[in-house]
């Protein structure tokens, strides 16, 4: 599958996909011994967050083997930082190459909705399909994301405590629906 990620949870991630692929290893394999993006796992879709009057600044690390990638945000207007271009599938500079970055940035306005943007690469179906979707959420003015688990505060998660001076906290879940398959499921294209 394929996984948007935060670089300082890259470790984190390669030591849980070991830890899967030990257990699918084992006599009389429990497929129930890899989880699909439960609780506390490392490996689930990425949900970021940001806040209302922010101007956020993504630095896209390609780390794919011979493949394009890409970040789309649906309803923000981010663009590439090079060009100033937006950030859509229509413009190739969006895309980056295999072992390459790209910074994108996106300043959302004051008045900008809160709510959840759903992101995916628009390069190609397949990223998507296995994987490659993630959230980014506005939350109002003023906001600090704190793990419902740890109780710290955390850049990414889809379970987390929202705490604003300005506003009575609030517990967010972000919940996807996403089939998954056998690791050698791959989506039709009628093309």
């Amino acid at each position: 599958g394929y996984m948007y990620v935060l670089d300082e949870n890259i470790d984190k991630v390669r030591a849980e996909e070991k830890r899967n692929e030990e257990a699918r290893k084992k006599e009389g394999y429990d497929p129930g011994a890899v989880s699909t993006g439960l609780q506390t796992d490392i490996i689930q879709p990425l949900n970021i967050r940001a806040n209302q009057g922010d101007c956020v600044v993504i630095t896209l690390r390609n780390q794919l083997d011979e493949e394009d990638v890409g970040l789309h945000i649906h309803g923000s207007s981010m663009v590439v930082q090079s060009t100033g271009a937006a950030a859509t599938a229509s413009n190739s500079d969006a895309n980056v190459e295999e072992g390459k970055s790209h910074v994108f940035e996106w300043y959302i306005r004051a008045d900008e909705q809160e709510g959840a943007h759903a992101f995916h690469s628009h390069v190609g179906r397949e990223q998507a399909s296995l994987g490659m979707i993630g959230s980014f959420i506005v939350e109002p003015m003023g906001s600090t994301y704190i793990d419902a688990v740890t109780g710290k505060e955390t850049k990414s998660g889809w379970q987390v405590m929202i705490a604003n001076p300005n506003i009575p906290d609030f517990r967010e879940f972000v919940v996807f629906y996403h089939e998954i398959g056998d690791e050698s499921f791959r989506p039709l294209n009628r093309f």
